[in-house]
């Protein structure tokens, strides 16, 4: 499958997900139900007279009743708490809950380093914005997730096994295999589990409780026979209402396990196909076969998200929520036999001291947390030049090939953004990982060559910006012009994590700023666009705290002819100078949609602007992810018509794809096309 069938396989089996969890919830108000039946029934015929049958009455409609709305309520409540919680926190919310600690973009330590540098180059490489990383200190297994409702909410988290144990290749493997659970959508189902499970235990809990209280007040205390008779019903209902509860866990437990080995086996594929280093996956699971501790988390909240991580997180049991391990090795390396070496934590850190020079004991890193706000530091913006020797394969050719990358990054992706990532220069990418250095960097790209008009927006974020990054930007002048235009993208993405260390009131200035360099010149181009358009897509939900997952409500194009047909002609006319030239490649466009009866209309001009563009993208993300690909296809067909993609179209079309949800992997060298 293709990434626009895995989203919508995703969104079924959120519907499957659902359906699941409605049965058990039907199956725990039927057993909650027969509780007070049967507590009812015990309770007659214990006081009946012996020579009198007490019959067994079933069905009580207004009981029943009774029972629905009170069980409904408390499962969906419990979910719905989970869910509103979980949505507060985001991503780093669930890492945190699991213990997991920030690690700081501009971190020296030579392990954090590292992880930083493999999540960088496969985020440019999935084209997805680098997310916040997270290390678990206290976790000496083999393990990692990805958490989020969206990729723009995304962390990705290892644990300290894991960041210290395994090679470069390993880490790249085991990253690569998180990062395909961001691109299908894995984490939205993932979290939705977290909240069902939560549902259902409320009920356990709520019979736990029961007994509490009641074990409580029969302390001490002497009864009558009647008071006797209730404090023992409502003990054994308290008894049943926790067997039910946690039968209802057993059911919902099942689902996890299913839905989540099918889940993992995709990730594995996709992390291969990623890399093109199966090698590299399979070493990683050899030595959480190897290790005593394996990818055991110690963690008491390990069980409520044991479905997310990498590896099995729980110790042992009958409702795995990973394939057997030795059959994943033998997947990516059919000799293998079976058999794991066994192998220490100071074997792993000994090999990786000889083979990449790691310390041989970690080093906490130095830096005070505070110094990253207060020290700028100096700027040098040196030039930065793409390689110029692409792949072929790595080139745009055709628009059929170009969707295909789209959330399904290859190896030549990866080693493009590697590329990429080592050409630009270390000052330019310390800066991008520090919330001072970021904003410098995005108002350094934002200033215009035109004197004049770089004189105002100075004078803008002097006026309007913290001292401390105004006197960065001064000093990154003269080197102004030396980024190339294909850069520019790349270093915002460097750039979001530390954007997100912002507080809100410096986000909400930073976007005033940046805002006020766009119209300085009073337009906007197609950089400015994109770059606007990629940080409010990204940021804006992180410091509103309304991270909402996007739901499809159009399933057919027709539904969207209107918002289809401003893209387009956006597109059409920012590619094309001439109204013959516009038309012609609106028309070749709109001829890639496979729905003939649909009826689009090549916009004027005047029509054509950002503000419409912002309104049209905004609708076409409640679309599926079919309708998503026929615009991105005919997107692409539009921008192609003329065999030339220019840096200022690939970035168009790539903020384009990143609102809709599409991530685009590097196009290394926009080029002229044979």
């Amino acid at each position: 499958m293709d990434f626009f069938a895995r989203q919508d396989s995703a969104r079924k089996h959120t519907g499957l997900l659902i359906g699941y969890f409605s049965l058990a919830v039907a199956s725990t108000i039927l057993l909650v139900y027969f509780i007070p039946v049967f507590g009812w029934y015990a309770y007659r015929s214990y006081n009946a007279p012996p020579d009198i049958r007490i019959p067994l009455q079933w069905w009580h409609l207004e009981l029943f009743f009774e029972v629905f709305g009170g069980t409904l309520m408390v499962v969906l409540g419990g979910a719905s708490f989970k869910i509103a919680q979980l949505r507060r926190g985001g991503g780093s919310g669930v890492a945190e809950m699991l213990g997991g600690k920030p690690i700081l973009p501009g971190t020296d330590d030579f392990f954090e380093k590292r992880l930083r540098n493999v999540v960088e180059e496969m985020a440019i490489a999935s084209g997805v914005p680098v997310p916040p990383v997270y290390v678990m200190e206290r976790e000496r297994g083999i393990n990692a997730f990805a958490a989020g409702f969206a990729p723009s909410d995304s962390v990705v988290a290892v644990t300290y096994g894991t960041m210290t144990g395994l090679t470069r290749d390993e880490l790249q493997g085991v990253i690569a295999h998180e990062f395909s659970h961001i691109l299908n959508n894995d984490m939205r189902i993932n979290i939705n589990l977290m909240a069902m499970l939560h549902g259902l235990l409320i009920i356990g809990l709520t019979g736990r409780i029961v007994l509490e209280l009641v074990g409580r007040g029969s302390v001490g205390r002497r009864r009558s026979k009647d008071s006797g008779q209730l404090g023992l019903i409502i003990l054994v209902a308290g008894f049943a209402l926790m067997v039910v509860g946690y039968a209802g866990v057993f059911f919902c437990k099942l689902i996890k396990a299913s839905i989540s080995r099918s889940r993992e086996r995709l990730a594995d594929a996709s992390a291969v196909q990623f890399t093109r280093n199966a090698a590299g996956l399979a070493d990683a699971l050899k030595k959480i076969g190897g290790l005593s501790g394996g990818s055991r988390i110690d963690s008491p909240l390990a069980e409520q998200a044991s479905h997310m991580f990498f590896g099995n997180a729980l110790k042992g049991s009958m409702f795995s929520t990973h394939p057997p391990l030795a059959e994943r090795v033998q997947w990516l390396e059919p000799t293998f036999g079976g058999q794991f070496e066994r192998v220490t934590q100071e074997d792993l850190r000994r090999q990786l001291a000889r083979f990449e020079g790691a310390p041989l004991e970690a080093k906490k890193d130095k830096t005070d947390f505070v110094d990253l706000f207060t020290d700028p530091g100096k700027v040098v913006v040196a030039a930065a030049v793409l390689d110029a020797a692409a792949t072929p394969a790595a080139r745009p050719n055709n628009p059929e090939a170009l969707i295909a990358s789209i959330g399904a990054p290859m190896e030549h992706h990866a080693e493009a953004a590697q590329r990429l990532i080592a050409s630009i220069p270390e000052k330019v990418k310390e800066h991008a990982r520090d919330p001072y250095g970021a904003r410098m960097l995005i108002y350094f790209l934002l200033l215009d060559s035109d004197e004049a008009v770089q004189s105002k927006q100075m004078a803008i974020v002097e006026a309007q910006a913290e001292p401390e990054v105004f006197q960065a930007l001064e000093k990154a002048l003269p080197k102004l012009g030396s980024i190339q235009p294909e850069m520019r993208l790349p270093i915002v993405d460097l750039s979001i994590p530390a954007l997100r260390f912002l507080s809100k009131s410096q986000y909400a200035a930073f976007r005033v700023v940046v805002k006020a360099l766009i119209d300085a010149d009073e337009q906007t181009d197609i950089f400015e666009y994109a770059l606007q358009r990629v940080l409010v897509h990204h940021l804006d939900p992180v410091f509103s705290g309304s991270i909402k997952p996007k739901t499809a409500n159009y399933y057919a194009i027709r539904g969207l002819e209107k918002e289809t047909s401003v893209v387009l002609s956006v597109l059409a006319r920012k590619g094309h100078p001439d109204d013959i030239g516009a038309a012609m490649a609106f028309h070749a466009a709109v001829e890639k949609i496979a729905d003939k009866k649909a009826v689009f209309q090549l916009l004027e001009e005047e029509h054509c602007t950002w503000e419409n563009l912002d309104a049209a993208l905004d609708k076409l993300n409640e679309g599926s992810f079919k309708v998503k690909k026929w615009v991105l296809g005919a997107a692409l067909a539009c921008l192609m018509y003329d065999r030339e993609i220019t840096v200022g179209e690939t970035e168009l079309f790539r903020a384009i794809a990143d609102t809709l949800g599409c991530p685009v992997p590097p196009w290394v060298v926009p080029a002229a096309l044979s």
